[in-house]
């Protein structure tokens, strides 16, 4: 993805509010040897003692790890939550989630697909003919090419226009956030719902994800990791922003789990004046602005890898082989399907997403063939140094997918 248009952008842009953001810096990925068939994603008495020590050389403050195996959920939380006050990471720690909300939104649009409101392959722009949507190749986008990233439009705008596809949609991958939020537009649209509520209703409830939102919840404030960049400086800037939209949601007699876009919109030149007001700077947001905790997260992947004869994610078949099939191919190993990373090499087929910004460095791996899940949650921004080797670890081989990016 375009790195000078990600989410990262976010911090760079909101100094006036919590300072800016540094890149993080690469550090090569170790080779973890050869999968076994059947073995146990699980991680080693060896790799949790020598955990602590990874964080420290890594500088990164914590780790929340999720994993699904047999049918059942492994959770636990290293490092610390937050520097001041010193908290350590636990099972209740809310990280921010980023990019891996997408995959759950893709879940939300497919089970649209499934009740016949949404149709993959029906341009948007029937749904919800807005002008920023007009330019003859906007016209053109479906969800299918929202979920698979083939819309040509770029991850974010940073100036005020319209959404503008630089290629036809549909004929090459194109990482874009400001396409998922205007996917999350039109499912507010088809069912006249606020999204986060939405989301909260026919997504995370079900899926007894108690502890995640896509809108900032004051039971958070004490629960919350706090990211650290790579000066050291720690930032919050979605507590920051959750605490200023509740402000504004009494204010204004409406809870924020009940904003649409236009209350979003209206929110973001009160919590920051020198913001555009554009989707990146808008909560809720699909494409970056989950809550959740390790053990929540592993639950919506609990289902996801479940074997028959449980239901799994309660999709039809079609949907479920449409989530996994490759749609657009990023190289020889690496594919995209819907909602979701398709790594094929010699150790078999994962599905795999990543989340990147405000310091949170996050990473998931599902096997559903066999039955198993990890996903790891990370306050830094030398988190892909941990999560990479831990994955590896935990998977028992190394990752293609851990090179996009």
């Amino acid at each position: 993805m375009d790195s000078a248009l990600s989410r990262r952008r976010f911090v760079v842009t909101a100094g006036a509010l919590l300072g800016s953001l540094a890149s993080r810096r690469a550090w090569p990925q170790q080779p973890a040897g050869i999968a076994v068939p059947g073995a146990r994603w699980l991680p080693s008495s060896h790799l949790l003692r020598t955990l602590p020590r990874l964080l420290e050389l890594a500088e990164v403050p914590g780790l929340a790890l999720g994993i699904v195996q047999g049918g059942r959920i492994w959770s636990r939380g290293f490092g610390h939550a937050t520097e001041t006050p010193r908290t350590r990471v636990s099972v209740e720690t809310v990280f921010e989630g980023v990019s891996l909300g997408k995959p759950l939104f893709a879940y939300a649009v497919l089970r649209l697909v499934d009740a016949g409101r949404i149709d993959l392959d029906r341009p948007l722009f029937d749904y919800l003919p807005t002008p920023d949507a007009e330019h003859p190749r906007m016209r053109k986008v479906t969800a299918r090419h929202v979920l698979s990233h083939t819309t040509g439009l770029a991850n974010w705008r940073t100036q005020p226009g319209p959404l503008v596809p630089a290629t036809e949609p549909g004929s090459e991958f194109s990482y874009s956030g400001d396409a998922y939020f205007h996917l999350q537009r039109v499912v507010e649209a088809v069912t006249d719902r606020p999204f986060a509520r939405f989301m909260r209703d026919h997504v995370l409830a079900p899926l007894e994800m108690t502890d995640s939102s896509y809108v900032w919840l004051p039971r958070y404030a004490s629960r919350k990791a706090v990211g650290r960049d790579a000066n050291g400086v720690e930032l919050d800037v979605v507590g920051a922003i959750g605490r200023r939209a509740e402000e504004l949601a009494a204010q204004w007699g409406k809870p924020v789990l009940e904003w649409r876009y236009d209350d979003a919109a209206r929110a973001v030149r009160l919590i920051n004046p020198a913001w555009p007001v554009l989707p990146l700077y808008m909560m809720p947001s699909a494409a970056g602005s989950l809550l959740t905790t390790a053990g929540d997260y592993a639950r919506f992947l609990l289902r996801l890898v479940a074997r028959p004869p449980e239901p799994g994610l309660d999709l039809s078949a079609s949907s479920r082989q449409a989530m996994a099939t490759p749609a657009v191919r990023l190289n020889r190993a690496l594919h995209w399907g819907l909602g979701w990373g398709i790594q094929r090499d010699e150790n078999g087929e994962v599905l795999w997403h990543w989340g990147a910004n405000n310091s949170f460095r996050n990473f998931v791996i599902a096997e559903p063939a066999a039955g198993r899940a990890v996903v790891a949650f990370t306050n830094g921004d030398g988190g892909p140094k941990v999560y990479e080797r831990v994955l590896a670890a935990v998977t028992g081989r190394d990752h293609p997918a851990f090179l996009w990016l």
